[in-house]
């Protein structure tokens, strides 16, 4: 299974369980593909450092070169790539199989139980490392700083790992040491009842060969039949939780973290500082923001038992100050088992505000909703926030003026929402100085943000304002992040290309407008029979070259369109009596929750400079597939005889391309030179006397004469012909049928009369 040879393909590698094994399995030299339609920047970094090569998209033919795929639980069985895989005959594991195998060639350390297993390994960890022991560890979750890594691979005989319960792949690990911490039902989605979950523990120790850490409450009630040696720990440990802040939760942690090195080391002695300088763990009980009257913490805490341990830890802390507590549920099954205790743990807090259930991969089910977990409260119901800024607002206008512990508490997405909202309190409710504190943390070194960006020079018609927010993100995870953030301050997106077509009004763009020109977006990829992977920012024109070279033809028609391929998929481009939805085979895209699409051709509406889906969402890139193959010579010579017609047929000023639609039955060139409108001037915006369907930009314009010359246009058309001109060219920062509905309607009254 460690062959240097073996190619794994890990799918869901953001997860905390698989992030680390990938690592540590790139970082001895085997090579590891990750792939995560969802995968947060730090995440990345590390795997990235480890040797991972990241795939933001996964494609058919990246499954020739991988013996392995190794995937999240979260992954529905139904997913894309585990379909592709088991066609193809290549062999499936989870993570929990694939660290089982590892761990038969090692004298494996397995820490176990429902809550904590995190904390422990990274303590342990810490101590290996600050001991000189030598031990390999692979953790399921990041340290709170970013000096010390997720995973340690040295090739020694010891291995420390997690080994999580919650999709039964515990019953695949036979250890040579079981650190048992506790024991809650959890996992319901797996454990029809208590007793199950007690089978799975206790068979565990029964497979355990050298010895047991366990408490004397918990190994009475497992009463297994072992033949292993049993050291009983000191402490128990009753929750995940870690930091300095909560001393009495650290030392049950610290003491199994000792129990267990001493275990390994066989001897007696430890240095009694070892964990001293113990970071932390990223989202145990972190905090985030002190002032004289306000300290806000998160932590992962999520099941009742962690819940109740957490909020007394702070009131035996600080019994002076109010507590209040922000919960988010995780998973529908789990708040549906444990609603009522839930309830019962975070009552403990003087008021409590809940956001909305994390589903994770479950859909909604009866009694697992939010509605049904503020029911389990009786009276005194909390409060229901949305995950936004007025969410945030609703937290801070109803604080009372004393000193107060905040609490983020869950293990879902709420650490976006304590993060965004720590920003606000820190700057004040700035939104745009909250944002760049927010966001500049998250995304990769390598994507560009601002503040009031000019966007003129953006565009190739050059009119128009700033962008309150900007960002060129640089592959998926950048483009996460600035989408969750959106959400978080409520922030109206926009996407930008080339801005081929677009005019942007002089008063800017209030929202935040992201720009797909770097990184991931500029790249083009040959797939097989004939096909062409390109990302949304390749310049159509580029597309075309890059098909050439590869001798596919059917692109030619692309040549000279000035756009992008993102805003081409957006309104389904055309020219020379083609179509971009002509040569699209997929279309990969965020639809309008965000949400990752792999789409063939058929599943879209696509129209005439429009395609439904796409437009209330964003195209990230598309599988293009070329209709015949020519020889390269004859390519050229059609891609330079469309670019003269162009030449011949377009105007070389600044401009926005087609401002109009045509209309069912006729051109709307046509309409505008036989209404004499060619060469009519508003300011420097000018109708084009080579093609009446273009605005151009003398060199001054504004966005005011584009929109007053736009006006002029459709209203005579209207009253001479009848036909009312819709605009193709999009309008950012003010909206069309606002500006010209009033215009429209006045002209065509005239026109009646």
């Amino acid at each position: 299974m460690q062959n240097k040879q073996t190619r794994y393909i890990f799918a869901g590698v953001g997860g905390m369980g698989m992030a680390p094994l990938a690592s540590w399995l790139a970082s001895a030299d085997s090579h590891v593909v990750g792939y995560d339609d969802c995968l947060q920047p730090k995440v990345r970094t590390l795997l990235e450092d480890a040797g991972v090569v990241i795939a933001d998209f996964l494609f058919e033919e990246d499954l020739n070169d991988c013996d392995i795929v190794v995937y999240s639980s979260a992954l529905s069985k139904t997913h894309p790539i585990l379909q592709q895989a088991q066609a193809k005959g290549l062999k499936l594991m989870r993570r929990g199989e694939l660290l089982a195998e590892i761990s038969k060639t090692r004298r494996l350390v397995a820490i176990v139980g429902s809550h904590g297993k995190t904390t422990t390994a990274g303590m342990a960890a810490h101590g290996m490392i600050s001991s000189g022991m030598k031990g390999d560890y692979i953790l399921g979750g990041l340290f709170s700083n970013t000096v010390m890594s997720a995973f340690r691979n040295d090739g020694t005989d010891w291995l420390v790992a997690e080994v999580d319960e919650s999709d039964g792949t515990i019953d695949l690990f036979s250890p040579e040491i079981t650190v048992v911490l506790n024991l809650d039902w959890d996992h319901a989605d797996h454990y029809e009842s208590e007793e199950a979950l007690r089978d799975a523990f206790r068979n565990l120790l029964t497979r355990t060969t050298g010895r047991i850490l366990i408490s004397k409450d918990l190994y009475a009630q497992l009463n297994p039949k072992i033949e292993a040696e049993v050291d009983f720990l000191s402490l128990e440990s009753d929750s995940g939780s870690d930091n300095s802040e909560f001393d009495n939760l650290n030392a049950s942690n610290a003491s199994n973290a000792k129990d267990l090195l001493l275990a390994m080391e066989a001897s007696s002695e430890l240095p009694a500082t070892i964990l001293d300088t113990f970071p932390g763990m990223e989202r145990r009980q972190f905090c985030l923001h002190r002032d004289v009257l306000l300290t806000i913490y998160e932590d992962y805490a999520h099941h009742p038992t962690e819940i109740e341990v957490v909020l007394k830890s702070l009131r035996k802390k600080e019994p002076d100050r109010t507590l209040v507590v922000v919960f988010q549920a995780h998973r529908y099954s789990r708040t549906r088992q444990f609603k009522d205790e839930l309830a019962q743990a975070l009552s403990a807090a003087d008021s409590v505000y809940l956001l909305p259930v994390y589903g994770a991969h479950e859909e909604e089910t009866d009694g697992g909703s939010l509605l049904n977990l503020s029911m389990a409260f009786g009276a005194k119901q909390p409060k229901v926030l949305p995950m936004n800024a007025l969410g945030m607002e609703r937290i801070v206008m109803s604080l009372p003026d004393k000193p107060i512990n905040l609490v983020f508490l869950g293990a879902g997405n709420i650490n976006q929402f304590a993060a965004a909202f720590t920003s606000q309190v820190r700057h004040g409710f700035n939104v745009k100085e909250a944002w760049v504190d927010y966001i500049s943390t998250r995304v990769s070194n390598s994507c560009r943000i601002a503040l009031d960006e000019p966007l003129a020079n953006k565009t190739t018609l050059r009119v128009g304002g700033c962008a309150s927010f900007y960002a060129e993100p640089c592959n998926l995870s950048d483009l996460h992040v600035l989408l969750n953030a959106a959400k978080l301050f409520e922030q109206e997106v926009f996407t930008l290309g080339r801005g081929s077509n677009l005019i942007v009004s002089d008063s800017g763009f209030q929202g935040l407008v992201i720009r797909l020109n770097k990184g991931l977006w500029r790249e083009s990829r040959l797939l097989s029979d004939g096909r062409i992977w390109v990302g949304a920012g390749v310049r159509l024109k580029e597309v075309c070259g890059f098909a050439a070279k590869a001798g596919l033809a059917g692109f030619e028609f692309l040549e000279g369109i000035p756009g992008s391929v993102g805003g081409s998929l957006r309104m389904n481009a055309g020219a020379m009596g083609s179509w971009i939805f002509d040569v699209v085979e997929r279309v990969q895209f965020l639809d309008s929750e965000g949400i990752l699409r792999d789409l063939p051709q058929s599943e879209f509406n696509f129209g005439y400079r429009k395609v439904e889906e796409i437009s209330e969402g964003m195209a990230l890139g598309a599988i293009l597939r070329s209709p015949e193959n020519k020889d390269r010579d004859a390519i050229r010579e059609c891609m330079d005889s469309y670019a003269s017609a162009r030449k011949a047929s377009q105007p070389r000023e600044p401009s926005a391309g087609c401002i109009f639609k045509n209309p069912e039955g006729n051109f709307a060139g046509k309409l505008i030179d036989s209404n004499g409108l060619k060469g009519l001037k508003v300011g420097d915006a000018e109708v084009s006397t080579i093609h009446g369907n273009f605005i151009i930009n003398r060199g001054e314009a504004t966005s005011k004469d584009m929109i007053e010359l736009v006006q002029i246009i459709r209203n005579s058309v209207l009253k001479e012909s009848g036909y009312l001109l819709e605009p193709e060219v999009l309008l950012l920062g003010a909206d069309w049928d606002t500006l010209l509905d009033k215009a429209g309607a006045d002209a065509k009254g005239e026109s009646n009369e």
